[in-house]
């Protein structure tokens, strides 16, 4: 009974693998899903998956939210006065009824942080004057007791110190933006998380399938045994001891593969409900847990994580953002002095239809300047940005730090656990060899069928041990792969 000099073949061959995990009782399964499949089906069918993508579209939203003060403003402004003023003169009118409505279009323009607005105003005064009667010259009246008034009015603010170019007008959407940014690249870090999170529930499903392989094996080779037993005892060349000691190391064999059939069916049927995937349920895993892992030099790596990492990213991102603010702080830290330039139209009469003539016009320019002294709330936001950046930058070393510590010891542990692999194929080859000596010893009746079993079992445990390493290899190959960013590597593009 080589089984041991078998098994050590099959490991050179992971297709003898997958066709004895089909063959397990309950694992008849006529397909098998890789890990990269499986993946995909995540990426597919999962929720918590998708909803990362919203991340970046909300802030997208957000920041499009501010094209708003780009659009064209309409104010109107009707309102009826009625006045009795005080005498000042004689032609002061004893009463003053005034309706008014006027509307305005106001537009910015961000590439010169100027604003462009078009008004009309109509205006109707109704008022009671005294008239004036001087003998031998008649009649004097102070004006029209009713006057119809209309106004077309262009002007144009232009800034010439603070906010020239529009520096202010488009900082909240390019603040924006990079709050875009910012968020594709942690909704990616977090699906990459995620993911990360369901592969080594993946890798747990293969380590059950290993090991209710193996459990399969040492149960067969047990009942084997007790067949082998039963008949030497039947013709008197072993103790009944010896019956007794098969039957129970059969019924330990049967309790292994009992809980890890459950364990693995459990775990299928999780990562099937997870995948929202019926064909997970009728297929098993197709994985060479025991493939080494490509090996980069340290170089590479922290080049890699120098360029691409996902959080570095981020904080390079929030840097930038805080350049683009302070670049605000220092536009309000200037003086405001504008430009305003107004060409107006306007026409008026006692007749309604006359008032529209527009016969007159107007012309203007002005200054305008505000400064507030000391702007101490201005300057006091750009320190308070100044010391952000610092702080940033130092964050930005601190995770370096991090990543580069994470790497090491993620190297460190794939390397030697590769030693350990090797030890461990080394100690079931001899375990092997044991087992083999102990059962010729046995079956030429020089041995104990004691030492039989614990051998056999010696074994085995040797067996789960390298299942044990090698699932423990592949899972800080996927961590690497993860701080790397090799999991999820693109970026969840946000709305432009």
């Amino acid at each position: 009974m080589m089984l041991n000099t078998r098994w050590a073949e099959s490991r050179l061959k992971p297709l003898w693998l997958t066709l004895g995990i089909l063959c397990l009782p309950g694992a008849a399964f006529a397909q098998t899903i890789s890990l990269e499949n499986f993946l995909q089906l995540v990426r597919a069918n999962q929720p918590t998956y998708a909803r990362e993508a919203l991340r970046p579209q909300i802030e997208a939203l957000r920041r499009d939210a501010f094209l708003g003060a780009q659009d064209i403003s309409l104010a109107m402004t009707p309102f009826y006065i009625l006045q009795n003023p005080l005498a000042q003169g004689t032609f002061t009118p004893e009463q003053v009824s005034q309706i008014s409505a006027g509307t305005r279009l106001e537009k910015a323009l961000w590439r010169t942080g100027g604003r462009l607005s078009l008004s009309w105003t109509s205006d109707f005064t109704d008022q009671t004057i005294q008239q004036l009667e001087i003998p031998g010259f008649g009649t004097i009246s102070g004006g029209p007791p009713k006057f119809y008034q209309n106004n077309l009015a262009l002007t144009y603010t232009q800034p010439l110190l603070q906010n020239f170019g529009g520096e202010l007008d488009r900082l909240g959407y390019e603040m924006g933006q990079f709050n875009v940014s910012i968020a594709a690249l942690q909704a990616t870090e977090n699906r990459e998380s995620f993911l990360l999170d369901m592969a080594l529930r993946f890798i747990d499903w293969v380590t059950l399938g290993e090991q209710r392989q193996i459990a399969s094996e040492r149960l067969d080779l047990a009942r084997r045994q007790l067949n082998q037993v039963t008949e030497k005892r039947a013709a008197n060349l072993v103790d009944r001891v010896d019956v007794l000691r098969s039957e129970d190391a059969q019924r330990i064999a049967e309790q292994g593969v009992v809980i890890l059939d459950a364990q693995w069916m459990a775990k299928q049927a999780e990562l099937a409900v997870l995948t929202r995937s019926t064909e997970l349920a009728q297929s098993a895993p197709a994985m060479d847990l025991y493939a080494r892992l490509e090996q980069r030099p340290l170089e590479t790596y922290l080049a890699i994580i120098n360029e691409q990492s996902r959080p570095l990213k981020v904080l390079r991102a929030r840097s930038g953002q805080l350049e683009r603010q302070q670049r605000g702080l220092a536009e309000l830290t200037r003086p405001q002095l504008y430009l305003n330039a107004q060409l107006s139209l306007k026409g008026g009469a006692a007749e309604l239809g006359s008032a529209f003539g527009m016969d007159k016009s107007d012309a203007g320019l002005f200054l305008q300047f505000n400064y507030p002294l000391g702007n101490r709330a201005a300057l006091t936001n750009l320190q308070k940005n100044r010391l952000q950046q610092r702080g940033l930058a130092l964050d930005r070393d601190a995770l370096r730090l991090r990543l580069e510590a994470q790497l090491r010891s993620l190297l460190i542990q794939i390397i030697e656990m590769e030693k350990v692999l090797v030890l461990n194929e080394q100690q079931i080859k001899t375990a092997g060899e044991r087992t083999a000596a102990e059962e010729a010893r046995y079956l030429q009746g020089r041995g104990d069928l004691a030492f039989v079993i614990q051998s056999q079992d010696s074994e085995a445990a040797a067996r789960l041990a390298y299942v044990g390493n090698a699932a423990s290899y592949q899972r800080l190959g996927l961590q690497l792969r993860a701080l790397i960013d090799e999991i999820e590597p693109a970026a969840i593009p946000g709305k432009d």
